[in-house]
């Protein structure tokens, strides 16, 4: 089949042409997404779900060498979201190992602590789609106002009280007492990616 031939069927969303461009670009998509993250696991569930992505979108590609650049972005946005939950949660663990002796307290305390960033974990989630958004590049991803204005065509303003109304539906969702843990935890996360 010409790629020609493939680029319509697509466009028609016929189903037997996803498995003919899977075995013909799986094996090079894959290599570039190993290439970025280092984790053939984790690379191969992103090569599919680019597949699926393909599937579920009205694409309109005017050739093949089009189609391969999607695909190539849509892998490479992937990974670099994986790189950043990967980040992060290295930085907890890290702070966990540089924090010393393990001891029964220790251990109980740290065990509170999951919990507690559990709990903020889903409070983030829980609110509205571009508050969440604003708060995680912000406090999570650790871009600044100017560069999370930037990414998001918004004011620093915009920014600044997005964030400021994203922190008071936290601390109003939380009790005083976890709130005063979390402030502490989250001032640890920030010492030790000072370091």
């Amino acid at each position: 089949m010409t790629d020609e031939q493939i680029m319509q069927r697509i466009m028609d969303k016929d189903p037997t042409v996803y498995n003919e461009l899977y075995d013909k670009l799986y094996r090079k998509l894959f290599l570039f997404a190993k290439s970025l993250i280092d984790d053939t696991e984790e690379a191969r569930d992103i090569v599919t779900e680019s597949f699926i992505k393909l599937w579920a979108q009205q694409n309109n590609f005017a050739n093949m060498v089009h189609l391969q650049v999607y695909f190539y972005t849509v892998i490479k946005n992937a990974c670099i979201d994986h790189l950043r939950k990967n980040k992060l949660r290295n930085k907890i663990e890290n702070h966990l190992l540089k924090s010393g002796t393990v001891s029964e307290n220790g251990i109980e305390r740290r065990y509170q602590e999951a919990e507690l960033v559990q709990i903020l974990y889903e409070r983030i989630n829980q609110l509205p789609e571009r508050m969440q958004q604003v708060f995680k590049l912000t406090y999570l991803d650790g871009y600044s106002r100017t560069e999370v204005a930037q990414m998001l065509n918004l004011s620093e303003n915009t920014i600044r009280n997005t964030n400021a109304a994203a922190m008071k539906a936290i601390r109003l969702t939380l009790g005083v007492e976890q709130m005063v843990v979390l402030i502490f935890l989250s001032l640890l996360f920030f010492m030790s990616a000072c370091n």
